[in-house]
């Protein structure tokens, strides 16, 4: 890899993670103590993260088009300030439509902000080392969550949640968005037109970006990366809550929460080393069956701190190496014309379900306890390993 996808991965190393850490991760912590400062509903407390990820999903597909179209500097840099400023609202909101407001503003700067357009600014200036360079990236972006909440639990120890959110929206003021804004490969420095990949067996040439053939895989992925998400985007605000409902108490919750960035950071580390080896699609059926392992784990062994943190490694190795399936099964089926188009619309209906998924998960947990939660979990994660592995049976065929 070239001096500028280096540079590229250096900053986008930084800033991934704390953009993960303070946009997403930190609610999770968060919520307790909003529901007991404001007595508002657990519907909406958790709506508004709801909220956040609808806004995502609808403003993916065109973050991915900016992306195409003027590159990763400046919707990156635009994501991460208005992310900013809807953590400010935030931690202004005293009645649910500012609360709401706020995080949709927090979604609207997720869209632009997070891994979609960080995998498409990387595929505009790695070219055949796409893979490696999204493999690289993600590494790092896995300590987001271990970051967040030991550090989010420490602050809150000394400071409320309101003026952590102020000090997070400083951080991706004055580190992340200067960043983004003077580090990120100019518009000269990006390949054009788009380097083919072919490292994998199932690449293809590049096509139209709609062409009706493809539409039945691009369904089959989309039902994958959507059904992970409805589970992991809820276990990202409720992981904590859930093993401390099982009896685990919030510090046992947050030391086994903690372990699922280490997991995805030894994933995505196992993937580098061996990815070459593993073409795209078998990577995928791969780190979407760990996740039912995980909450099988969780639902069959007895409960305790051992089958806590089983969870975690699984589950965190599951989400680490979806990432990259996220980032590259689009890659290797279809090819890099229109790669962050494609990436955005792919997100879009995921986002969509996801952001009812904290609601879902809440309103069973409130009604019908950790038990069945889990249940839910492991049933919504069974759905997303039969599409995986039908879209892989069906290429293979099709090959």
């Amino acid at each position: 890899m070239g001096p500028v996808v280096i540079r590229c991965l250096a900053v986008l190393s930084v800033t991934q993670t704390v953009n993960w850490a303070v946009l997403f991760y930190a609610f999770a912590l968060w919520a307790p103590r909003i529901l007991k400062e404001t007595g508002w509903s657990e519907t909406l407390v958790f709506g508004g993260f709801s909220v956040a990820l609808l806004a995502t999903g609808l403003c993916s597909p065109y973050a991915g088009k900016s992306v195409d179209r003027y590159g990763g500097r400046p919707v990156l840099t635009i994501g991460t300030l208005i992310g900013a400023a809807g953590l400010v609202v935030l931690a202004q909101s005293t009645t649910p439509a500012t609360y709401l407001l706020a995080w949709a503003i927090i979604g609207a700067g997720m869209a632009g902000a997070l891994y979609d357009p960080a995998f498409a600014t990387l595929a505009q200036v790695a070219g055949p080392h796409t893979r490696r360079a999204i493999s690289t990236l993600t590494l790092a972006g896995g300590f987001a969550s271990t970051l967040s909440w030991p550090l989010t639990l420490w602050l809150l120890s000394s400071y409320d949640w309101r003026q952590i959110a102020l000090l997070y929206a400083a951080v991706l003021v004055l580190l992340c968005a200067p960043l983004h804004a003077f580090l990120l490969p100019k518009a000269s420095e990006r390949l054009a037109p788009p380097a083919p990949v072919s490292t994998d067996p199932v690449s293809k040439p590049a096509g139209p970006i709609l062409n009706s053939p493809e539409w039945l895989a691009m369904s089959l992925f989309a039902t994958v990366i959507m059904m992970h998400g409805f589970v992991t985007s809820a276990f990202s605000v409720h992981l904590v809550h859930v093993l401390d409902t099982l009896g685990l108490g919030e510090s046992t919750a947050v030391l086994a929460g903690s372990l699922v960035g280490p997991a995805q950071v030894l994933a995505r580390l196992a993937e580098m080393l061996l990815g070459k080896r593993i073409p795209a699609l078998i990577l995928g059926v791969f780190s979407v069956a760990l996740l039912p392992v995980a909450f099988g784990l969780l639902i069959g062994l007895p409960t305790g701190l051992a089958s806590a943190l089983l969870f975690g490694l699984f589950y965190g190795a599951s989400n680490g190496l979806v990432t990259i399936v996220r980032g590259i099964v689009p890659l290797a089926l279809f090819g890099p014309h229109g790669y962050g188009r494609r990436l955005g619309m792919i997100s879009a209906p995921s986002l969509a379900v996801k952001a009812a998924s904290p609601m879902v998960f809440a309103a069973v947990l409130a009604q019908s306890g950790a038990g069945q939660t889990l249940t839910l979990a492991l049933g919504s994660a069974l759905i997303a390993g039969v599409a995986m592995g039908i879209l892989c049976l069906r290429e293979r065929h099709i090959r």
